[in-house]
Protein backbone atom coordinates (compact mmCIF):
# COMPACT_ATOMS: atom_id res chain seq x y z
CA UNK A 1 0.00 0.00 0.00
CA UNK A 2 2.78 2.41 0.87
CA UNK A 3 4.59 1.37 -2.29
CA UNK A 4 1.47 2.11 -4.33
CA UNK A 5 1.21 5.57 -2.76
CA UNK A 6 4.84 6.37 -3.50
CA UNK A 7 4.47 5.14 -7.07
CA UNK A 8 1.34 7.27 -7.57
CA UNK A 9 3.15 10.35 -6.19
CA UNK A 10 6.08 9.68 -8.51
CA UNK A 11 3.79 9.48 -11.54
CA UNK A 12 1.98 12.66 -10.46
CA UNK A 13 5.28 14.47 -9.89
CA UNK A 14 6.57 13.44 -13.31
CA UNK A 15 3.50 15.03 -14.91
CA UNK A 16 3.14 18.13 -12.67
CA UNK A 17 6.79 19.22 -12.33
CA UNK A 18 7.27 20.14 -16.01
CA UNK A 19 4.03 22.14 -15.92
CA UNK A 20 5.10 23.94 -12.74
CA UNK A 21 8.51 24.58 -14.29
CA UNK A 22 6.90 26.07 -17.41
CA UNK A 23 4.60 28.29 -15.28
CA UNK A 24 7.60 29.40 -13.22
CA UNK A 25 9.50 30.27 -16.41
CA UNK A 26 6.52 32.27 -17.69
CA UNK A 27 6.34 34.25 -14.44
CA UNK A 28 10.11 34.77 -14.54
CA UNK A 29 9.89 36.06 -18.14
CA UNK A 30 7.07 38.45 -17.19
CA UNK A 31 9.07 39.69 -14.21
CA UNK A 32 12.20 40.22 -16.30
CA UNK A 33 10.18 42.07 -18.98
CA UNK A 34 8.66 44.42 -16.38
CA UNK A 35 12.08 44.91 -14.81
CA UNK A 36 13.49 45.79 -18.24
CA UNK A 37 10.72 48.35 -18.80
CA UNK A 38 11.37 49.85 -15.38
CA UNK A 39 15.10 50.13 -16.04
CA UNK A 40 14.45 51.81 -19.40
CA UNK A 41 12.08 54.27 -17.72
CA UNK A 42 14.63 55.07 -15.05
CA UNK A 43 17.31 55.56 -17.70
CA UNK A 44 15.10 58.01 -19.62
CA UNK A 45 14.31 59.93 -16.44
CA UNK A 46 18.00 60.20 -15.55
CA UNK A 47 18.78 61.40 -19.08
CA UNK A 48 16.08 64.08 -18.73
CA UNK A 49 17.57 65.15 -15.39
CA UNK A 50 21.10 65.43 -16.74
CA UNK A 51 20.67 69.01 -18.11
CA UNK A 52 19.12 70.08 -14.83
CA UNK A 53 22.04 68.63 -12.89
CA UNK A 54 24.47 70.42 -15.22
CA UNK A 55 22.59 73.68 -14.68
CA UNK A 56 22.72 73.23 -10.91
CA UNK A 57 26.48 72.59 -11.12
CA UNK A 58 26.97 75.79 -13.12
CA UNK A 59 24.82 77.74 -10.65
CA UNK A 60 26.83 76.44 -7.72
CA UNK A 61 30.04 77.48 -9.48
CA UNK A 62 28.59 80.98 -9.98
CA UNK A 63 27.52 81.22 -6.34
CA UNK A 64 30.88 80.12 -4.94
CA UNK A 65 32.74 83.50 -5.28
CA UNK A 66 30.03 85.48 -3.43
CA UNK A 67 30.00 82.82 -0.73
CA UNK A 68 33.77 83.17 -0.40
CA UNK A 69 33.31 86.93 -0.05
CA UNK A 70 30.69 86.44 2.66
CA UNK A 71 33.04 84.11 4.53
CA UNK A 72 35.85 86.69 4.33
CA UNK A 73 33.50 89.44 5.50
CA UNK A 74 32.27 87.28 8.34
CA UNK A 75 35.85 86.59 9.43
CA UNK A 76 36.60 90.34 9.31
CA UNK A 77 33.53 91.14 11.40
CA UNK A 78 34.54 88.46 13.89
CA UNK A 79 37.99 90.01 14.12
CA UNK A 80 36.55 93.50 14.66
CA UNK A 81 34.22 92.13 17.34
CA UNK A 82 37.08 90.38 19.11
CA UNK A 83 39.22 93.55 19.07
CA UNK A 84 36.27 95.64 20.32
CA UNK A 85 35.67 93.24 23.21
CA UNK A 86 39.38 93.30 24.01
CA UNK A 87 39.47 97.12 23.95
CA UNK A 88 36.39 97.44 26.15
CA UNK A 89 37.86 94.96 28.61
CA UNK A 90 41.13 96.91 28.71
CA UNK A 91 39.27 100.20 29.20
CA UNK A 92 37.19 98.70 31.97
CA UNK A 93 40.30 97.35 33.69
CA UNK A 94 42.01 100.77 33.40
CA UNK A 95 38.99 102.56 34.84
CA UNK A 96 38.73 100.05 37.67
CA UNK A 97 42.42 100.40 38.50
CA UNK A 98 42.41 104.21 38.39
CA UNK A 99 38.90 104.91 39.69
CA UNK A 100 40.02 106.95 42.70
CA UNK A 101 42.32 109.09 40.55
CA UNK A 102 39.62 109.69 37.94
CA UNK A 103 37.09 110.51 40.66
CA UNK A 104 39.39 113.05 42.27
CA UNK A 105 40.11 114.74 38.92
CA UNK A 106 36.40 114.95 38.14
CA UNK A 107 35.72 116.40 41.58
CA UNK A 108 38.48 118.98 41.05
CA UNK A 109 36.99 120.02 37.70
CA UNK A 110 33.50 120.23 39.18
CA UNK A 111 34.85 122.39 42.00
CA UNK A 112 36.58 124.67 39.49
CA UNK A 113 33.36 125.06 37.52
CA UNK A 114 31.42 125.80 40.70
CA UNK A 115 33.98 128.42 41.68
CA UNK A 116 33.74 130.05 38.27
CA UNK A 117 29.93 130.18 38.52
CA UNK A 118 30.17 131.63 42.04
CA UNK A 119 32.54 134.33 40.83
CA UNK A 120 30.21 135.13 37.91
CA UNK A 121 27.25 135.44 40.27
CA UNK A 122 29.19 137.66 42.63
CA UNK A 123 30.24 139.96 39.81
CA UNK A 124 26.65 140.21 38.58
CA UNK A 125 25.40 141.05 42.04
CA UNK A 126 27.82 143.93 42.37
Amino acid sequence: MLDDLLLALKNLSVEILPILGAVSLIFLCIFLKKLSVLIESITKTVEKLSPTIDLVDKSIEKIQPPLDTVVKLSNTIDGVHDKTVESVNKATAYVNENMSEIKSKINDKVSEVKNIFKKDEETKDE
